[in-house]
C-alpha cells in the first residue's frame, strides 16, 4: 500500500513552465549571448532539474558561479511570475489526497516560489515537506531528505513520483520509486508505464499501483 506522493511543482501542479522557460531564456540571451533557440529547446528538454544545474550545463561555468547565477534568477522569478496558476480541479484533489497520503513536494524551482505557490492555493498546509533547489539540487537528494525526515527506511518502496519532466522519471527510476508522467497530450513518448493528462486523473492509477 503507497503512503507517500512526492509531486513536482511547474507543469505538474501549476501552470508556470512556459513562463519561467521564458523568463530564463530571456535573461541568459540578454546577460550572456546565449542563443535564444538553443537555450529555449535545452530548458524545455531539460524540465525537473535545478535551475543552478541547467545553468552549469549551458554556459559551461562552475557550480559556485551557476548558484549564484540561479539565485538571481530566482529573485526575477519570484517578482515576475504569477503565483496560484494551478491546473483546474488541481487544489482540491491535494486536499483529498492529503487525507490519505503523505505529501511531499520536489521542485527545480526555489522553496520560496514553491511555499508563496501553494499558500495562494490554499494547499500549503497539506504538504508535509516542501523542498526547493536553491540550496540542494533537486534529485536523488531530495528523496534522501524526505527519508531521512520520516526515518522510514522503506520509503522508496511506498512512495510514487509524479511529474511532467524527464528529470522527474530519472530520479523515480534511480531510486527505484513508482512514476506517474503528466502530459496534457498523453503522448507517452517515453513509453511510461502509467500517464495521465492532469493530476486530478490519479485516483485510478493509485488503485493500480495499490
Amino acid at each position: 500500500m503507497k503512503k507517500y506522493l512526492i509531486f513536482d511543482l511547474d507543469g505538474t501542479l501549476i501552470q508556470s513552465a512556459k513562463s519561467l522557460t521564458k523568463l530564463v531564456t530571456n535573461y541568459l540571451v540578454e546577460n550572456f549571448g546565449k542563443d535564444k533557440d538553443t537555450v529555449s529547446y535545452f530548458l524545455s528538454t531539460t524540465r525537473g532539474e535545478g535551475l543552478s544545474t541547467q545553468v552549469k550545463t549551458i554556459l559551461n561555468i562552475g557550480q559556485e558561479e551557476a548558484d549564484s547565477i540561479a539565485n538571481k534568477i530566482y529573485e526575477k522569478i519570484n517578482i515576475s511570475v504569477q503565483k496560484g496558476e494551478f491546473f483546474p480541479g488541481v487544489t482540491e484533489k491535494i486536499k483529498e489526497l492529503s487525507k490519505n497520503y503523505t505529501l511531499f513536494l520536489s521542485t527545480g524551482n526555489s522553496t520560496t516560489f514553491a511555499e508563496e505557490n501553494l499558500k495562494k492555493g490554499g494547499i500549503y498546509q497539506c504538504f508535509k515537506y516542501i523542498l526547493g533547489s536553491e540550496n540542494i539540487q533537486k534529485g536523488v537528494e531530495h528523496i534522501s531528505i524526505f527519508k531521512d525526515f520520516l526515518k522510514d527506511k522503506d520509503f522508496e518502496k511506498y512512495s510514487v513520483f509524479i511529474g511532467d519532466g524527464e528529470k522527474d522519471r530519472d530520479i523515480a527510476k534511480t531510486c527505484s520509486i513508482d512514476f506517474i508522467h503528466i502530459d496534457e497530450n498523453l503522448e507517452n513518448n517515453f513509453s511510461d508505464k502509467y500517464e495521465i493528462k492532469s493530476v486530478t486523473d490519479i485516483d485510478t492509477i493509485l488503485k493500480l499501483i495499490n
